[in-house]
């Protein structure tokens, strides 16, 4: 890994991405369909050290992705929760350009504590919030 958390490449047969990138906007599609099946679904953006996420729920998810990607960032999968009978799981799917790639699967794994926090902080503060009732 590089100091900042994207995989560096081991050999040039292991180069990131593994295929030319889509347009941003077939990835917002991509989020679009999954988030159908998720409570929250979001695209991890890695830039150096900082993972960022564009929400399927955000106002405007391709500017902010846009936005992302012109500041350096690379998206490299899909994470999300499904909350069903009391319990909150997380799912993680590397874009195409990145399933065959052990280390971007793995660093989305790695996703799974910020994302659940950032969800647990984002529920904790919703008004209709039991425990504020």
């Amino acid at each position: 890994m590089t100091n900042g958390g994207i995989p560096e490449e081991v050999a040039p047969a292991s180069r990131w991405p593994a295929r030319s990138p889509r347009s941003t906007p077939e990835l917002i599609v991509e989020l679009q369909a999954r988030a159908r099946g998720l409570a929250l679904a979001a695209i991890a953006v890695v830039n150096h050290d900082v993972t960022q996420f564009v929400f399927a729920i955000d106002d405007d998810p391709l500017s902010k992705l846009n936005a992302l990607i012109g500041a350096g960032g690379h998206p490299i999968g899909l994470v999300g929760t499904r909350i069903a009978g009391g319990t909150v799981e997380y799912h993680s799917h590397p874009f195409v350009e990145y399933q065959d790639n052990p280390r971007a699967v793995a660093y989305l794994q790695t996703l799974r504590v910020p994302f659940l926090t950032l969800l647990r902080t984002h529920i904790d503060r919703m008004p209709d919030n039991p425990r504020w009732n």
